[in-house]
């Protein structure tokens, strides 16, 4: 069995999950907002017309609604060599075929996202708030970022382009998070675009844009089942 996780900046359009293995199972949530709306899919699903791609579920309406042809999830079995029109915009979380980005992004110069120095440090300033030794440029680090600091580890909430070394500008998912060294930031989203010349792995496509909502993170969950 297989399962994996990870988060992606909504495009409004559809998107390739090129996770490395077809799922027998997805689910999909859009995390912006008070409210949660969630994306059920499983491979059980595609032996009827009624819900083959899957179900859509909001806290305003709890009873499920299927998702229609062509607009919830679907197997996808890669192989496809990308030119530049599949590619689309290859902008930070823009893209039709994503892949997983595990980079370490508090470097400075052309490795990262810092803008001089290494960010190394973390300092806590009262509650949830803080900061780093050095400011982020933001192409990459902000909000979604995961953050090791001293083995543990949080996501940031609140860090903008050209901010992160004054007090109370990076907020993170914890309360108290004591002073310590950082030891790895991520990017804002886990998955990031593919370009011209990659070949595209298995995965899913995402063809429902009331979950993929422009712009707004995404998150998803999706594995196999023991045969």
């Amino acid at each position: 069995m297989k399962t994996i996780t990870g988060n992606f900046n909504g495009t409004g359009a559809d998107l390739y999950l090129c996770i490395g293995f077809i799922p027998d199972w997805v689910k999909v949530w859009n995390l912006e907002g008070t409210q949660q709306i969630l994306l059920d899919w499983n491979i059980q699903m595609m032996r009827t017309a009624d819900v083959s791609e899957g179900l859509q579920f909001t806290a305003a309406d709890v009873t499920a609604a299927a998702c229609t042809a062509g607009g919830g999830v679907i197997p996808y079995y890669g192989g496809t060599l990308l030119t530049s029109t599949l590619a689309g915009t290859v902008t930070y979380g823009e893209g039709v075929f994503l892949k997983r980005d595990d980079k370490d992004y508090r470097y400075g110069g052309d490795d990262g996202d810092a803008t001089s120095e290494d960010i190394d440090t973390w300092t806590l300033y009262s509650a949830y708030t803080g900061h780093f030794n050095e400011d982020i440029t933001g192409t990459y680090i902000g909000e979604g970022s995961e953050i090791v600091i001293d083995g543990k580890r949080y996501m940031i909430q609140v860090c903008a382009g050209a901010a992160g070394e004054t007090d109370g500008e990076v907020t993170l998912s914890h309360t108290g998070v004591p002073s310590g060294n950082v030891e790895y930031i991520g990017g804002m989203y886990k998955y990031k675009p593919m370009i011209a010349g990659e070949v595209a792995k298995d995965g899913f496509l995402l063809a429902n844009t009331t979950i993929n909502v422009d712009d707004a993170i995404c998150g998803f969950a999706a594995g196999t089942w023991s045969q």
